[in-house]
Parts: structure tokens; sequence; C-alpha cells
């Protein structure tokens, strides 16, 4: 690769840092990015650990999800408390990352043409740029781990090596570690493979590189195999099932998702509140101004151009064009398969992304095969359109704020909890107790309220020094958690006393604390 080349591909991966950190201080910790706190903190016990004496080492946060984050940031906060631009800038470049990633995997594998439409489209892309920007699937490594491996296979194809090929297999183990749905990204990749490049596969199926793999991937995926032996299959037996839903639905959000619709209302708010936010620096009134110039898109271009790519197949057959066509498409198709049989996958868009960047195969293939100019202007129009909805979505950040997830309310909601010394913090409601337990760093003695239990419940209520948190009316995700406490509390003639309303920047009533104590009658 040229030094050119490389010069302006860091420009590219610089603009797309800089288009996330526009996002990344706006925006509070959600509790499902905050959940690596599990595996650091006290008051939010990992799933499953190993113990050397007084030290206990997280392996799993959830039966799903491994510890490998955990590890990443328990060191890093040693150094700089955890905030949203320590958690999340780690994880914007390392998606930056994945485009020189992607580049060197079409420029090998198709032409250098091919790679910097798919890397250009992939750098604009509005759902891979928020998604990773805020890593609450967690995704990030997964993306980093599957398009370096590839990048391994496809030098270990043509040299043979040994070391690329164990390489490959064990960051291949890493990101099934890091989460188990990565099997379905291993799947859709193996299909693929035997579907397309069957010959190739064959050169290399040979005993010695079959035991370098297995045993690279084993190493890598070591800790989610043993914490498997030691409960035996527990991740498939508490994630692998099988449901009969509606194809339709899981459709819907594979469309939203290509076409950068489905955050909108999820991480930005649908309205201003009763305070509109308003710009206080130039880029963001022009942010506000190409919005109303562009007349405030929600849908780019992707999905069309996506299924003509598909579609194009036809006239390109017996073109250089097909294998990479193919071979995009059936990952896709392959991956996606899973997580619309698996019960509760693939209706969240952190499983949808999974997807990316394969999907985008076809279509840098397919523009590739356009004279030079028809398809640079192409591919400028797509990035543009990619842009302006990725614009729009910061202008809604401006004026609306975030969605309740990623309420700004949290750092306030912290101090005041900080500031009150509380021996005991109730959480009636999800979607914070992460939050506070990692902006905290394990300070806050939260607590879930089991309302599963009228005994537990009535021994939080009977200590008056304990206090209760939850949203409020309007934006509770579980209502019915603070209604059984609450009906409780009247029937054991409790009366709720209010502390506080935490507010977020837009003035909207966000979080309740409150406490109960004893009527005496």
């Amino acid at each position: 690769m040229s030094r050119p080349t490389q010069v302006a591909l860091i420009g590219v991966m610089l603009a797309f840092v800089a288009a996330g950190m526009l996002f990344v201080p706006r925006l509070g910790i959600e509790a499902d990015e905050a959940i690596i706190a599990n595996g650091i903190y006290d008051h939010g016990n990992p799933w499953y650990s190993w113990t050397f004496g007084d030290s206990e080492l997280p392996i799993m946060i959830i039966s799903y999800l491994g510890a490998l984050k955990s590890w990443f940031y328990n060191g890093l906060f040693l150094f700089t408390p955890p905030r949203p631009m320590v958690l999340r800038l780690p994880m914007l470049l390392l998606a930056a990352a994945t485009l020189w990633l992607f580049f060197e995997l079409l420029d090998r594998t198709m032409s250098r043409r091919a790679a910097w439409i798919g890397t250009l489209l992939l750098a604009t892309d509005t759902s891979y740029l928020l998604l990773n920007t805020a890593d609450y699937g967690p995704v990030t490594l997964q993306f980093v781990f599957k398009l370096a491996a590839l990048v391994l296979l496809v030098r270990f194809h043509t040299n043979g090596s040994k070391q690329e090929l164990a390489g490959a297999f064990f960051l291949l183990g890493l990101g099934l570690w890091d989460k188990a749905v990565f099997a379905w990204v291993l799947f859709g990749l193996a299909v693929a493979a035997v579907a397309v490049f069957p010959r190739d596969l064959r050169k290399h199926l040979n005993p010695a590189n079959i035991a370098v793999a297995g045993l690279a991937m084993l190493a890598g995926a070591l800790p989610l195999v043993i914490y498997n032996v030691a409960r035996p299959l527990e991740t498939l037996r508490a994630n692998a099932r099988l449901e009969q839903t509606s194809v339709l639905a899981k459709t819907e959000l594979l469309r939203r998702t290509m076409d950068g619709y489905v955050m909108f209302g999820f991480l930005t708010a649908v309205d201003p509140g009763p305070q509109p936010g308003q710009p206080n620096h130039w880029y963001q009134s022009l942010s506000l101004a190409i919005s109303r110039w562009t007349g405030h898109p929600h849908h780019n271009a992707m999905l069309l151009v996506a299924v003509a790519s598909m579609l194009s197949l036809i006239f390109l057959w017996k073109s250089p064009a097909r294998p990479p066509i193919l071979f995009g498409l059936i990952v896709c198709a392959a991956t996606w398969l899973p997580m619309v049989l698996t019960a509760g996958a693939g209706a969240a868009a952190q499983h949808v992304i999974l997807l990316w960047p394969f999907h985008l195969i076809p279509v840098a293939a397919v523009l590739a095969q356009l004279p030079v100019t028809r398809a640079a202007i192409v591919t400028a129009l797509l990035c543009a359109s990619n842009l302006a909805v990725t614009n729009q979505y910061y202008a809604d950040l401006i004026r609306n704020g975030p969605a309740i997830r990623w309420t700004d309310a949290m750092d306030p909601l912290q101090r005041y909890l900080t500031d009150l010394r509380a021996p005991r913090i109730v959480a009636a409601d999800w979607g914070f107790i992460e939050t506070m337990n990692l902006l905290s760093e394990g300070e806050l003695p939260m607590y879930y309220a089991d309302t599963g239990s009228d005994q537990a419940l009535e021994t939080l209520l009977r200590d008056p020094s304990n206090v209760f948190v939850a949203h409020t009316a309007g934006f509770a995700f579980h209502p019915q958690e603070r209604a059984a406490l609450e009906d409780l509390a009247r029937r054991e003639h409790y009366e709720q006393e209010p502390l506080t309303t935490i507010q977020d920047r837009n003035g909207r009533p966000t979080f309740d604390v409150f406490r109960f104590r004893k009527l005496h009658l």
C-alpha cells in the first residue's frame, strides 16, 4: 500500500472518529454500555469468575457475554475515572481501525477501486457509526476480530503461513468468548466459504492446518469453553432456544438498520421537551441548518443500492464481480438466519449490525465495474445520503437531547446519590443501576428491589434510611416494579416521602428519588 493511500485512509479514519466524537459527550452512559462495571467494581458481580486466593478474575459478565472488554477497562480505569469520553473513545478508535482492515480485505481480494468504494460507504454508514460510538451491544470488538481474522486468512491463502492461520483462528475464538452470538458470524462465513470457494478450501484442508486452526481457536475461546464445562453448556441452555416469530418484524428491523432509521427515537428523543436545546458552537448551528436544507432526512439510500447490487448478479454472473457478490450475500443471509430462528435475537439493532460490513462487499463489487467517473459520482451520492442522516441524528441530539436509555440525567443523578450518603440505594426500575455503579466506581450501595417477594420489599420499607430510585412515570421501563413497591407500602401503612426529581438537560423530569416512612395510626 503506497504512502498516499495510507495517508488518505488515515484521513478517512480521523473523519470517522471526529463524527463519532460529536455524539460522545452528549449521550449519557446506557446500562448495557455500563455492564462492564460488573467485572470491575463492587455491587455488580460478574456471572462467572475464577478465584485466586482473595482475588477474583471475571470470566463471563452474563451467560453469553465474556469479560474481555471489562479486562481492558479495568486497566484503563486505573489511570482515569470512567466517563463517557473514557468509555467511548477507545471503542471509536477501534471501529476506525476496522476501516483500514476492510480496505485491506477488499484491496487484496477485489481491487483498489472496490476497496475505496466499500471503505467510504462503511465510514459514512450511519448505523455503523452510532452503534460503535455507543457500543452498547457490545459490537466493536466483534468487528475488529472478524475483519482482522479475514485479512489474516487472505494472507495465509497467499503465503501459507501457519502463524497467520493461527492468528486468524485465535481472533475468531476471542470473538466467541467476547460474545457468544459471534457463532452466527462464524456460521455465515463458513457457509459462504464452502459455497463460493470450495476449491480453495480443499487446497488448505489438511491435518496440519486443521490442527493449527482448531487449537488456536480453542485458545482464544478457552474461557468460554471452561465456563461451559464448569456449568455444562450453560451458554447454549440459557440462550439457544428456537422460536416461531414474525420474520416480517425482523426483516423490518433489518431494513431500518440498513437505511439508518433504526436509532431515531431510541438514541435521540423524539421531541425537544420543556427546554429545547440550543446550538452552542458554530458546527451545531451548521448541523441544524443542514438539517433544514436537506428536509430532515431519516433514511439513506443504502437499502435500495444493496437490493440493486443483489439483482445485478444476473448481469454480472460471468464477470469477476460474481464471487464477491455471492460471498457477501451468502454471509449476510447465513448470519441472519440464526438470528431469525433464535428466541430474543435479531430483534435489536445490536444484533442486526453484526451483518456489517458484508452487505457492502456486493455494492463495492458492482460499483467497481462502472467507469471511474460514474463509480465516483454514485459513491459520492451514497456517502452524502449517509452523512445527511447522520447529521439529522446530531441535529436531533442538539435540539431534543438523548432518549431515555442514554439520558443525560445520569450524571446529576449520580452526583445527588453520592452526596446523599444513604446506606442502601434501591433501584425500582431497570436502566440505571449499572450506570450508577460505573460512574461511582462501585462506591454507591446500589441494589435491585426484589419485587417478587413481599417479605423482601417489606424489609426494605422497614428501614427509613433506605433510598429508592425509579424513572418517572412517563419513562419507566418496568412500571410494575415501582407499582408493586408502592402497593405494598400502602397496604402496610407506609407513606412515600419525595426527596427530589432529577431532570435532564431539556427539563424533562427523569428520575424520582424517594423514601418511605411508617405511618403511626
